[in-house]
């Protein structure tokens, strides 16, 4: 592929091979340092005139060294695929040992843990609910999970700005009702910080309201992409299902594995380092696979997507777009993923270990390990926030121009001293929207699921008592947050991918997608204006 510059911007030249094979990667352009200068610096960039914007005077964005595409695909970071699959075939030697004992001890009704010292029997109970009032209880959350989420959905692609503003509102309601609800308690320390925080947002609200436009843009934008390739949300979904089957064989593993621990002696040790960590390495894998697949989407849509003239409809040349994207994540990129991902699972596989620790240690009433257990928790806690956000632009960078994960994770760390603030601002308006989504989802459900007995008055023969109201809200408010986390992630990874496409290459949006261009230079001129103009 080869650009050549005129005055009326970028020509784009495609070869007859990149239309029939075109399932290549970008390339992140090489752009000049700083102390590089363009020999027409001198002049002031010739300004256009768009009158499909109202006659609006813009000037062009520097020009980029425009992407290159990889012909040949590298397989990145392929020790680290080597490492998960030893890591994952160890897990499923230890669950074909481990299984077994739980199935004894569900047939018997016998279960041996370590520092036991007996066996516990457990009488064996039935639960009281036939299949059919199951059936119904599930079908009412999910359903109800379901139409909210696609309403939700089409009110982020019509109503995104007030979406964003009301989002603001119900977090200062909360924080300030939390704060009155302590006061009146006279819990005066936790009331009076709900209090601060619920200040710093009303005041973040009047700071940044300016930024609402283009959030809401961005937010509209990623809606209408996710409709255009519906393909996202399955492969969201896909992920959470095998996450949750994951886990599910996870916590059966875990607890054979306590039976097998007794009755073999074996360390706990190996229990806390192998069952934990394959648990947070394996779901990070997972939930970074879908994240890399939906920002090459995205990506592919941006930097090959051409509008057609006279008319606001993108057309790509190229087909199965989400496909081809979930199957660079899983061959090529996953290596990296791989290896983002092992970070983060070390780091939370130490902070369950304090977290062990300081709950030891506050049963033996030593303080000074408590409160050293205590801060390591935390300082860990925040290191992993720390990491999950720089991992999540780091992937997208991964998913757009196919780097490994050092390259990526240096030109990640360039974006955000260049543009952090503008990410963080972004994430947070854009990320109150879902929290509040995934809130409301949780409570309409939760809400569902107590109708549902109260309507039957009652669940089967467990009666209509408070417990059973409580577990009932509970798991229907879990399948509710479930649904609407395959929403969550897709419009997070869009979001994601729409910024670093324009903050590292506005120049290829403009004359690709010239109307969003525009709109995004209306709202918020200096996100158009990439990292290459700190060379201006």
């Amino acid at each position: 592929m080869s650009y050549q510059y005129n005055p009326n911007g970028y020509h784009q030249q495609q070869s007859q091979e990149y239309l029939v094979n075109n399932q290549y990667q970008y390339q992140l352009p090489q752009y000049p340092q700083q102390s590089q200068q363009y020999q027409y610096q001198q002049q002031p960039p010739p300004q256009l005139v768009y009158p499909a914007a109202g006659g609006k005077v813009y000037a062009p964005v520097p020009p980029p060294n425009p992407p290159q595409f990889i012909e040949r695909r590298r397989f990145n970071d392929f020790w680290a695929t080597l490492l998960f699959a030893a890591f994952v075939g160890a897990f499923i030697v230890l669950a074909v040992f481990s299984v077994p004992y739980v199935i004894t001890s569900l047939r018997t009704g016998q279960f041996d843990f370590p520092g036991t010292g007996s066996t516990a029997s457990t009488s064996t109970a039935t639960t009281g609910i036939s299949a059919s009032e199951i059936g119904a209880l599930l079908g009412a959350s999910v359903g109800v999970g379901l139409v909210f989420s696609l309403g939700y959905f089409f009110l982020m692609l019509n109503f995104p700005a007030a979406l964003i503003k009301f989002s603001y509102f119900l977090n200062v309601c909360l924080l300030l009702g939390l704060a009155a609800y302590f006061l009146y308690l006279r819990i005066w320390v936790a009331g009076v910080i709900y209090a601060v925080f619920g200040i710093l947002v009303g005041l973040s609200y009047y700071w940044l309201r300016h930024r609402i436009p283009f959030s809401a843009l961005v937010l509209e934008t990623v809606c209408k992409i996710t409709f255009k390739f519906s393909g996202t949300l399955w492969v969201a979904f896909g992920g959470v299902l095998v996450a949750a089957c994951f886990s599910v064989l996870w916590l059966t593993t875990a607890v054979g594995f306590l039976e097998l621990a007794t009755a073999k002696n074996l360390s706990d040790v190996l229990l806390i380092v192998v069952v934990v960590l394959s648990l947070f390495w394996f779901n990070e894998v997972v939930r970074n696979t879908v994240h890399t697949t939906v920002c090459g989407t995205f990506a592919s849509y941006y930097f090959l997507g051409i509008q057609q003239p006279n008319s606001t409809e993108v057309t790509l040349p190229t087909r199965n777009v989400t496909a081809k994207s979930l199957g660079r994540a899983i061959t090529t990129s996953f290596g990296s993923i791989c290896f983002g991902s092992l970070l983060v699972s070390i780091i939370r596989t130490l902070r369950y270990l304090a977290q062990v620790a300081q709950n030891d240690a506050a049963q033996d009433g030593n303080f000074l390990c408590c409160v050293v257990a205590c801060c390591m928790n935390c300082i860990l806690s925040c290191l992993a926030d720390i990491l999950d956000f720089f991992n999540k632009y780091a992937y997208t960078e991964i998913a757009i121009y196919g780097k490994p994960y050092c390259d990526a994770g240096r030109d990640t760390w360039n974006l955000i001293k260049y543009k952090g603030i503008d990410l963080i601002i972004n994430d947070s308006m854009i990320g109150n929207v879902l929290g509040m989504g995934s809130l409301f989802a949780a409570l309409l459900c939760a809400f569902a699921g107590y109708l549902y007995v109260d309507l039957n008055h009652g669940l089967g023969t467990l009666g209509s008592g408070v417990g059973v109201y409580v577990v009932v809200c509970l798991v229907s408010a879990f399948i509710g947050g479930w649904l609407f986390l395959v929403l969550l992630e897709v419009v997070e990874s869009g979001t994601s991918a729409t910024f670093v496409c324009l903050a590292e290459d506005p120049a290829t949006i403009q004359r690709q997608l010239p109307t969003l261009f525009r709109e995004a230079q209306d709202r918020f001129p200096q996100v158009t204006w990439g990292m290459q103009s700190n060379a201006y």
